[in-house]
């Protein structure tokens, strides 16, 4: 009885074995890649609330400490619109980080498959 249980519990990993490795290249570019599809949206989403430039396009014509003058206000909407091209500069750098990822993602089995061929 002990032997049948091995013996059926060994073709069973093996099946399931051989069923892993047929299904992990449908599975890396269906559901694994909407995974890192999803990562890469929400570090972008991340990167934009962490340099919160909805905040600072809000508060773009809002004049800083509360001075009402010309000259405050002024001086506000230049260093606003310095830090706003700023932010917005690292926001497009990271972006761009960010989307190399899954472009990474998909290229990597090519690349491990060209580099075990060679």
């Amino acid at each position: 009885m002990a032997k049948e249980n091995f013996l059926v519990d060994l073709i069973r990993a093996l099946l399931n074995a051989v069923w892993h490795f047929v299904y992990w290249p449908l599975w890396w570019y269906s559901g694994g890649f909407l995974l890192i599809l999803k990562f890469t949206v929400q570090r972008i989403a991340l990167a934009w609330k962490g340099l919160a430039l909805d905040v600072w396009l809000k508060n773009l014509f809002v004049p800083m400490y509360g001075q009402y003058d010309f000259a405050s206000r002024a001086i506000s909407f230049i260093i606003r619109v310095i830090q706003i091209v700023l932010r917005f500069a690292m926001m497009v750098i990271i972006s761009w980080l960010v989307l190399l990822i899954p472009l990474i993602y998909l290229g990597l089995p090519v690349l491990a498959i060209w580099q075990l061929s060679s």
